[in-house]
């Protein structure tokens, strides 16, 4: 059985994982199928370590906003005197 695009898509996760584990007994599978999973793996962590450099760097940009924010207003506060 095929599902229609518009079906699969309206699947939840836990649907598409108990339909896959029933055909799954009656599948046989080459050496493509764990080098799919491998590489999702491997996208999935990559993902991860995108997102917290992402981060990261966000963090980075706030902390340069702040010190030139101080050095902005010493530098008008030096002025004034």
């Amino acid at each position: 059985m095929v599902r229609k695009i518009e079906d699969l898509r309206a699947a939840t996760d836990e649907e598409l994982i108990a339909e896959h584990d029933r055909h799954a007994r009656h599948t046989v599978v080459g050496t493509a199928y764990y080098v799919d999973e491998l590489d999702r793996r491997e996208r999935r962590r990559a993902i991860e370590a995108s997102d917290r450099l992402a981060r990261r760097a966000y963090r980075l940009a706030w902390s340069n906003m702040v010190l030139a924010a101080v050095a902005a207003l010493a530098a008008i506060v030096a002025l004034l005197k």
